[in-house]
């Protein structure tokens, strides 16, 4: 059976990162899933990704999954640079339609608490507020957002909250294969 769901992760240092090496662990193990590493994918002594393998195994997946830890107000550098290339014009947008109707979600890790993302929250902004430009590029690139997948506090999360997060996460991917949108 071939993968459905591409997610795209995004983190400097997973393996110090509880919550996401937990997700990434449990995702590889799925059928439905292809997880790709965004840091790995630059071949050593390069800077840019292979644009056209990049896109040829977007082109192949129904869904993507951009998985990521909030750092200062914003995705990590290497998600920005991924997108930057490979969302070239003539394929993804201006003349190029390879995304159009393609569910795409967040899945983000913060380590603040839920009520700080709020406007009277110590951040001042909701989460959405923050995640606008991710959510224009959904746009111009005619993905159909869906609603993000957001962990709070995830460094102080319980073993227990972090079982219940991980089955919560895999549970919004599975609801990103054509059977269940179609459903």
């Amino acid at each position: 059976m071939s993968s459905k769901v591409l997610v795209l992760v995004s983190h400097p240092s997973l393996e110090e990162s509880r919550i996401n090496d937990a997700f990434v662990r449990s995702l590889e193990e799925n059928p439905l899933v292809t997880v790709r590493h965004i840091d790995q994918l630059i071949p050593a002594g390069l800077s840019s990704f292979d644009v056209t393998m990049e896109q040829e195994i977007i082109d192949a997946h129904d869904a993507v999954v951009f998985q990521f830890p909030w750092f200062w107000y914003s995705p990590p550098a290497s998600l920005k640079k991924y997108l930057d290339e490979i969302l070239t014009p003539g394929w993804a947008y201006r003349g190029g339609n390879a995304l159009a109707d393609k569910p795409v979600m967040v899945a983000i890790s913060t380590g603040g608490p839920a009520d700080a993302y709020r406007p009277e929250g110590s951040n001042k902004f909701t989460m959405e507020d923050f995640l606008a430009p991710l959510i224009a590029t959904a746009n111009m690139t005619k993905m159909k957002w869906q609603k993000p997948f957001v962990i709070h506090s995830s460094r102080t999360l319980s073993d227990d909250e972090l079982t219940q997060a991980t089955q919560d996460y895999l549970g919004r991917i599975v609801e990103l294969t054509p059977e269940a949108i179609s459903a």
